[in-house]
This record gives C-alpha cells, sequence and structure tokens, in this order.
C-alpha cells in the first residue's frame, strides 16, 4: 500500500506554519534592504526568520509533530530566504555571482538525490549537522555583508570563500550519503573516506582562495587597515572582530596574532584584553568541535602530518588540562591544535581553560604592541615584544625538555 505524506494533521501543524511564517517574511527583507536601504531592520527580520527556523524543528520534536511535509517545507523556506539573500547582495558584491551559481547547483543535486531516495526507499531525509553548519556560515556571512556596508572589500571576498567552501563540503558530504542510502552499503571505512575527501576538497579551496587574497590585499589586511575599516560605533566594531575570530578558527593562514593586535588599536587595553579572551573562546571552540563531530579519523592524520602532536599524545591520558595547554605550547597551527583536540574527546572545560591560559600572554601583548604600534621604540612596544618573544622561547624550550624526557622513559 502506498504510503501518504501529506495528511490534514500532517499538514496544519505550528512547526510547518513557522516555516510558512519564513517564507512569508522573504518579500520583507526584499523590500527593507532594496528599496527602504533599512539595513538594521533587514537584519531583524532575517534574526526573526532564523529563530523561526530553530524553534520549529525543537517543537516538531519535543511534541511529536514530526512530518514529512515538514521534512519539505523547512529546508524549502531556508533555501528560498538563503537564495534571497545572495541575489540581493550580487549588486553590491560581483562575486556573489559564483556563490549563487554554487548554490543553485548544490540544491539542485540535493533535489534530484532527495527524490530519487524517496522513490527508493519511501522515506524523506532531514538535515544533516555538516547541512546546518553551512547554513548557520552563510546566514552569518550574509548579515554582516548586509549591516556593515563599508566592509573592506578583501574582508568580504573572503567571507564569501568561506560561504562557498562549506558548501561544497556540505554537497559532497550529502552526496555520499545519499550514495550509500540508495546503494543500501553504507560502511564505517566509506564514511571516514568521504569525511576525509570532503573536508579537504572545501578546506583546500578556501585556503587557496584565502592565500590568493592575502597575497593581493596584503596591504589592506594590516593591523592599522583592520581597524581603520572598522565602524565608527564600538559595539558594532565588537561585533566585527568577533566575526573575524570566527572566520579565523576555519582557516590556518589568518594568523591570530593580527587580531590581538587591531584589537589594541581599536579599544583601550582592558578591553581589548577582554575581547581577546573572548574571541579566544570562538577561535578555539567552532574547530573543536568541528573535530569531536568528525571522530577519531581526524587524529591519525594530524599525528601524521604534525609530529609534534604525536610527543604529548600520551600526556591525554594522565591530564586534559595540562595537555590542552602543552599542545599550545608547541606551535601547532590553532585551528589544527582545535581540530584534534575535539577528535581525541579532551573534555572541553578543561581543554577551554588549558588553550585560554596557553593564549593568555599573546591576547596581552599583541594589544600592547597594537596600541604602541606608531612607535615601535616606545617602551611598550619594546617590552611586549621582548615579552612575547620569551614566552615563545620559554615554551619552545619546555616542549623540548619534555621531548627529551619522553623519548628516554620510552
Amino acid at each position: 500500500m502506498q504510503r501518504k505524506y501529506f495528511k490534514k494533521e500532517n499538514i496544519l501543524t505550528i512547526p510547518n506554519l513557522l516555516s510558512l511564517i519564513r517564507i512569508l517574511l522573504i518579500p520583507f527583507i526584499i523590500w527593507l534592504y532594496c528599496a527602504q536601504k533599512a539595513y538594521l531592520c533587514t537584519i531583524i527580520v532575517i534574526a526573526l526568520s532564523g529563530f523561526t527556523d530553530i524553534i520549529d524543528g525543537k517543537i516538531a520534536r519535543k511534541f511529536n509533530m514530526v512530518s514529512d511535509v515538514g521534512r519539505v517545507l523547512d529546508p524549502v523556506a531556508d533555501k528560498l530566504t538563503q537564495a534571497t539573500l545572495v541575489i540581493c547582495l550580487i549588486a553590491r558584491y560581483p562575486w556573489m555571482w559564483a556563490l549563487l551559481a554554487l548554490f543553485a547547483v548544490k540544491e539542485c543535486l540535493m533535489l534530484l538525490w532527495g527524490y530519487l531516495t524517496l522513490k527508493s526507499t519511501g522515506t524523506i531525509n532531514g538535515a544533516r549537522w555538516y547541512g546546518k553548519l553551512s547554513t548557520v556560515v552563510l546566514y552569518a556571512v550574509m548579515m554582516i555583508l548586509i549591516l556593515f556596508v563599508d566592509i573592506p572589500q578583501a574582508i568580504a571576498t573572503a567571507l564569501m570563500l568561506l560561504c562557498g567552501g562549506m558548501m561544497l563540503l556540505s554537497l559532497v558530504m550529502y552526496g555520499r550519503l545519499y550514495h550509500a542510502i540508495l546503494a543500501q552499503t553504507p560502511s564505517e571505512s566509506q564514511q571516514q573516506k568521504t569525511l576525509r575527501i570532503a573536508r579537504n576538497i572545501a578546506l583546500g579551496l578556501i585556503w587557496i582562495g584565502i592565500i590568493v587574497l592575502l597575497i593581493i590585499h596584503r596591504k589592506e589586511l594590516s593591523a592599522e587597515e583592520i581597524a581603520r575599516y572598522m565602524p565608527k560605533n564600538p559595539w558594532l566594531a565588537v561585533i566585527v572582530m568577533l566575526a573575524l575570530f570566527a572566520l579565523k578558527s576555519l582557516s590556518i593562514v589568518i594568523y591570530s596574532g593580527l587580531l590581538y593586535a587591531a584589537n589594541g588599536i581599536l579599544f583601550p587595553l582592558p578591553a581589548a584584553i577582554v575581547l581577546n579572551l573572548i574571541g579566544t573562546v570562538i577561535m578555539v571552540s567552532l574547530p573543536y568541535w568541528i573535530g569531536r563531530r568528525n571522530g577519531a579519523s581526524a587524529v591519525d592524520e594530524i599525528r601524521k602530518k604534525y609530529p609534534k602532536a604525536e610527543v604529548i599524545h600520551d600526556l591525554r591520558a594522565k591530564n586534559d588540562l595540562l595537555f590542552s595547554f602543552l599542545v599550545r605550547m608547541i606551535r601547532l597551527p590553532c585551528d589544527v591544535a582545535s581540530l584534534y583536540m575535539g577528535a581525541v574527546h579532551v573534555e572541553y572545560k578543561k581543554y577551554l581553560l588549558g588553550s585560554l591560559l596557553g593564549m593568555l600572554p599573546h591576547a596581552i601583548t599583541y594589544p600592547i604592541m597594537g596600541m604602541s604600534i606608531q612607535d615601535i621604540r616606545s617602551p611598550k612596544f619594546v617590552i611586549s615584544l621582548c615579552a612575547e618573544l620569551a614566552y615563545i622561547l620559554i615554551t619552545s624550550a619546555v616542549y623540548t625538555v619534555y621531548r627529551k624526557r619522553n623519548q628516554v622513559s620510552k
């Protein structure tokens, strides 16, 4: 007997009505942004749309209102809203055409895969974590580009590349998922291989793009230039800096010291240090949770690519806090270290505390250098630079001593 998907009781539910509200908000977004130029109001409507997207799934699961109609209506509302945001920004950012083309290809393939799966199995698959992550990144980037009209072109392009990379990651992983469902032969080794290929493709494209941008726009990405382009409103400047920390967490080529120093130029020293610590929490948390979701497959890759990680791996069984602190001392790239510790399931609270302790000196010395950058011979700049160099030497010595002791014990 053929299954009926669109029963009345499955359609008239609160989650489905919330999805419908998101679709009805789309004309208001276009009108506010294109006709009224009311950027802040546009952000408020987008935030309201995003809020309905968050709560509809929670309501559906908590009150047993999950339906096949909802599984279709929810992503349709999401994709229409996302496409609207990208189209609205095309006039300001020509590269949006490339992002829109990638978005269209991805959604057409998703529609085809979903149809084939429905026809083959009679079921509709819900969103996976990588699809949700791609959606969150796209919404965040679009809101930043809408709100901050004068954002530097290099930073805007880097944000668009981040969106494109996340779309590619989501596309590859969904493709593998649907292939496994249709072939009815999903295996752990295949899934791990898919994760590795998807991550390498997406991150490889992102890093290549960012490297090219850094070469082309290297003058625009100095700490002084970042400070010069910041909004005059200090709270808006805080939001932009935290967004840059989030971007850095997914890109190995962006140097965190640049952001630390820029905060020293923008804000008084106490506020700059606090903001650096908050940014550090964001910077170390995002890749940690990505690594945690990817599982043990990332561990072998990181240990193979970065031999330093192998030296302190045995510490993990003794003390997660010390392990996290030492990882920050051995000059592993910040995002790689975070992915690694998430993959080996270091306890998050101890990981976060150890990471903050390990990066605290940088969060203090760099803003001092930033605020005194106009006079590099000043005592503040010289002392902070010497303190930074001393910390690097001390941590390198501690790592060397531990490595030798570890080799002797083995």
